[in-house]
C-alpha cells in the first residue's frame, strides 16, 4: 500500500544545496530552484500565449516541479562534471533515471508512472514545454547569478555571462519571438 503521507513529509530537496562548489551568499536548495523554475516557466508560458503560440502551461508546470527531484538523492551535481562529455552525461542520466523511482516509492504507481513521465519528457527536450522549462532553469540560474553578484560575489559573474550568452543565442521559434522582451536589461547585471 502507497504511504502518500510519508511521502508528503520528505522534504529532502529543501536540503541539497545547489552550487555547492562555489562560496555564496545565499545558498539555494533545489526545493527553491525548483519554485523559481515553475513560476518563471508560467510566465513564459503566459508571454508565449499572449504571442498566439499554443503551449500546454499544465503540463509545462509539471515538467518544471519535477524537473530536479532525483536531486533529493542524487544531490548537485555541479556543471562542469555533469556535462563534462556526453558519456559523463549519459551515465549520469542513466543513474538519475533509477533515482527518480526512488523519489517517487511512497506513491501509488500510477502516479508514480504520472511523475516519471513528466520528469522524463523535460529531460529529452523534445517538445515545447519541456523546452520552455529549460529556458525557466536558465533563467532561474541567472537569478541567482544576478542575487551573488549584487551582493558583491564576483564568483558568479562567469556563470552569469555564459548563461545569458546561451539564451541570447538559443535559437528556439517560440523563444526568437519572447527573447528580447524577456532579457531586456540583463546586461546591466554585471
Amino acid at each position: 500500500m502507497a504511504k502518500i503521507f510519508d511521502h508528503l513529509l520528505n522534504r529532502n530537496l529543501a536540503h541539497v544545496t545547489r552550487y555547492n562548489n562555489r562560496a555564496q551568499h545565499f545558498p539555494e536548495s533545489v526545493a527553491e530552484h525548483s519554485f523559481y523554475t515553475a513560476y518563471f516557466t508560467l510566465i513564459l508560458c503566459q508571454l508565449l500565449e499572449k504571442k498566439k503560440i499554443k503551449v500546454d502551461c499544465a503540463a509545462a508546470l509539471q515538467m518544471a516541479i519535477v524537473h530536479d527531484v532525483e536531486e533529493g538523492l542524487t544531490g548537485d551535481i555541479i556543471n562542469p562534471f555533469k556535462h563534462y562529455n556526453d558519456e559523463v552525461y549519459r551515465a549520469i542520466r542513466k543513474v538519475s533515471d533509477k533515482m527518480v523511482w526512488e523519489m517517487f516509492v511512497d506513491l501509488p504507481r500510477d502516479l508514480q508512472k504520472t511523475l516519471y513521465s513528466w520528469w522524463k519528457k523535460e529531460g529529452e527536450k523534445e517538445n515545447i514545454e519541456a523546452q520552455i522549462v529549460k529556458v525557466a532553469d536558465k533563467l532561474s540560474l541567472l537569478s541567482k547569478c544576478s542575487e551573488e553578484i549584487q551582493a558583491g560575489n564576483n564568483y558568479f559573474e562567469e556563470i552569469y555571462k555564459l548563461q545569458l550568452s546561451g539564451l541570447k543565442n538559443l535559437e528556439l521559434s517560440w523563444w526568437k519571438k519572447i527573447r528580447k522582451e524577456v532579457l531586456s536589461g540583463a546586461e546591466k547585471e554585471l
